[in-house]
C-alpha cells in the first residue's frame, strides 16, 4: 500500500472537511491555525513531563512534538511551522520523510517570535489549540479563539477515519499483538506484573512513554481494578495476601501508536489448573464478544450493542451456574451491573478514548449515557467509517458485590462460587472494530 497516495488523499480529506466546517458553523474565518501544544515543567521542577501532540494537530501532521503549528487556508497548501530551536541540550533534529512533508509548504521556526511576521497577510484565522496565550500577538481574535461551534465539527468529524488512518490504525494493533504474546508467554513462565509489562516493551520495542496509554498489567485479582496501575515486582506480598501463591490469571489492556494513531487491546490469559467455572466463563466473553461484532452495523446505535451486552451477560452467568432467575431479572435488578460496570467500549483513533463519542451531531448536541450505564462512553449512530473498540468484561469487584449480597436481590447469585473466583480478579476482551463498506472488520484480528 502506497502510504504517499493514501496521505495525499488524506490530506485533501480533511482538509475539505475543515473547510465545511469553517462554512457550516458559520465562523468567520479564512482559515486556521493549529498548535500541537505546550511542555510542561512538573510542579516546583525543572523536568516536564512527557508530551503528547494534540490529536487535532496530529491528523494534519504525524509530528508529536510540542510548539508545531500548521496554517490551513481554503485553496493553498498546508504550511506546516516546525519549531527547531539552536539547542546543544536537546536533540531537536526533525525528520520530515517526504510520504507527508511533500504535502505542505515548510517555514522552520528558530523561535516562537518568528511566526507573527510569517502569518501575515494569510487572511483572517482562527486559532485552535493549548497555546491561547499566543493567539494577541499573532493578531488573533478572541473570538476566534478555539471557537465552540468550530471544534464541535471537527470534534465529531474525528469518528470517520480515512483510509490512511484505518492503515495506522491497522499498524498499532499488529504491534500491540507481538507484545501480547509476549507478555503471555512471560505470565506463563510466572513472571509478576513487572516481568510481563517488561515483555511487552520489548517486543513492541517501545518505552512507556510512547504508548498511548498506561498499560493494565493485572494478575490474579488485580484484574477486578479496572484502571489497575501498579506494575508489581514480586508475585506475592503482603498487599496480595488474597491472591494465590502462583499466577493464574492475566488480565492485560495494552496497545501501541503508529504515527499518533492507537490501538487498545484486552486479552484474559489462564494458566493450567484455573477454576472450571472460570474457564467456562472465559470461554462465554470470548464467544459473546464475538457475537456483539457480529450485529455491528451502520443505523445500529452503539447504546443498543451495549444493552445486548447486558441480555447475553446474563444468559451466561445463569449458564455457568454463577447466578440464577431470568436474563430479564438479572438486568432489570442490576445484577449484570454489578459484573459489568463500564461501557462496552468507546471511539477510538488519535487518542485511546476518542472525541466526540457522545456527539449526536456536527453543532455538538449531546445524548448522555443512561443512568443505568453511566459508564458508557459512546452513545452515537454506528456509520460507516467508524473505528471503535468492543470490550466486554465480567470481573469479581468486592465494592460492587458487597452491596448486591447485601440487598434484596442476592439470591440471584450462587455467592460459593462467587468466593471462589473473587481471587481470579475478571476478564475482559478487547478488539478494534473499523465499520468498513463491507461492514464490521476486526482490525485486531484480521488485520487490514
Amino acid at each position: 500500500m502506497n502510504t504517499s497516495l493514501l496521505f495525499t488523499d488524506h490530506c485533501a480529506t480533511v482538509n475539505l472537511q475543515l473547510a465545511n466546517a469553517i462554512r457550516d458553523s458559520g465562523t468567520e474565518c479564512d482559515g486556521v491555525l493549529i498548535h500541537s501544544g505546550s511542555s510542561h515543567m512538573h510542579y516546583a521542577d525543572d523536568h516536564a513531563g512527557a508530551f503528547r501532540a494534540w490529536g487535532h494537530f496530529l491528523r494534519y501532521v504525524p509530528v508529536d512534538r510540542p510548539d508545531q503549528f500548521v496554517l490551513l487556508v481554503a485553496g493553498k497548501k498546508p504550511c506546516f511551522f516546525p519549531l527547531i530551536p539552536p539547542d546543544f541540550w536537546h536533540d531537536q533534529h526533525l525528520d520530515m520523510p517526504s510520504w507527508w512533508a511533500d504535502c505542505f509548504e515548510i517555514c522552520p521556526l528558530s523561535d516562537l517570535s518568528e511566526l507573527p511576521a510569517l502569518i501575515n497577510n494569510r487572511g483572517r484565522l482562527a486559532f485552535l489549540g493549548e497555546g491561547v496565550e499566543l493567539a494577541p500577538a499573532l493578531g488573533i481574535s478572541e473570538s476566534l479563539v478555539n471557537p465552540c461551534a468550530l471544534l464541535n465539527w471537527l470534534d465529531f468529524e474525528r469518528a470517520y477515519k480515512t483510509p490512511y488512518e484505518v492503515h495506522r490504525l491497522a499498524d498499532a494493533n499488529v504491534h500491540a499483538l507481538a507484545g501480547h504474546q509476549a507478555a503471555q508467554d512471560a505470565f506463563l513462565d510466572g513472571g509478576s506484573e513487572f516481568d510481563i509489562h517488561m515483555a511487552y516493551l520489548l517486543a513492541c520495542r517501545v518505552l512507556d512513554h510512547e504508548l498511548p496509554y498506561s498499560s493494565i498489567v493485572a494478575v490474579n485479582a488485580h484484574a477486578a481494578t479496572l484502571h489497575y496501575q501498579h506494575k508489581q515486582r514480586n508475585n506475592i506480598t503482603a498487599s496480595t495476601s488474597a491472591m494465590s501463591a502462583t499466577n493464574q490469571v492475566l488480565l492485560i489492556d495494552a496497545g501501541c501508536r503508529a504515527y499518533g494513531y492507537c490501538s487498545d487491546i484486552t486479552r484474559t490469559w489462564v494458566a493450567p489448573g484455573v477454576h472450571p467455572v472460570f474457564l467456562k466463563l472465559l470461554a462465554g466473553m470470548e464467544a459473546l464478544q464475538s457475537r456483539i461484532i457480529n450485529e455491528i452495523s451502520p443505523g445500529n446505535s452503539y447504546l443498543s450493542l451495549h444493552q445486548t451486552t447486558h441480555q447475553l451477560l446474563a444468559e451466561l452467568l445463569i449458564d455457568s451456574g454463577l447466578c440464577r432467575g431470568t436474563p430479564e431479572q438479572l438486568v432489570d435488578k442490576g445484577v449484570t451491573y454489578a459484573f459489568f460496570p463500564h461501557g462496552l467500549g468507546h471511539l477510538l483513533g488519535l487518542q485511546v478514548h476518542d472525541v466526540g463519542g457522545r456527539q449526536t451531531d456536527r453543532q455538538g448536541t449531546l445524548t448522555p449515557p443512561p443512568a443505568a450505564h453511566p459508564a458508557l462512553r459512546t452513545t452515537r449512530v454506528i456509520e460507516t467509517g467508524m473505528v471503535f473498540t468492543i470490550e466486554p468484561g465480567l470481573y469479581f469487584i468486592p465494592a460492587l458485590l458487597e452491596p448486591l449480597q447485601a440487598s434484596a436481590h442476592s439470591q440471584l447469585v450462587s455467592w460459593p462460587i462467587v468466593d471462589a473466583l473473587l481471587p481470579l480478579g475478571g476478564i475482559r476482551i478487547e478488539d478494534n472494530i473499523w465499520v468498513g463498506p463491507k461492514g464490521p472488520h476486526n482490525l485486531t484480528r484480521q488485520g487490514l
